[in-house]
C-alpha cells in the first residue's frame, strides 16, 4: 500500500515510471517529479464474469 511517507520518497527519473498500489490503482511519477494517481480500467487477472 502506498502511504504518505512512501509517496514523499518517490524521486523523478529520466523516464516516467509507475508504482503499483493494489486493485488496479497506481501512481505515475513524471520526469519533473509530478505524482499522478491513476486507476487501471483493465479487468483484474483471474476474475471471470458470468453471463447467462
Amino acid at each position: 500500500m502506498l502511504t504518505d511517507a512512501a509517496l514523499k520518497h518517490l524521486k523523478p527519473k529520466e523516464k516516467a515510471y509507475k508504482v503499483s498500489d493494489r486493485d488496479g490503482m497506481y501512481v505515475r511519477v513524471g520526469t519533473n517529479g509530478t505524482i499522478s494517481f491513476r486507476l487501471s480500467s483493465a479487468p483484474a487477472r483471474g476474475v471471470r464474469s458470468s453471463t447467462r
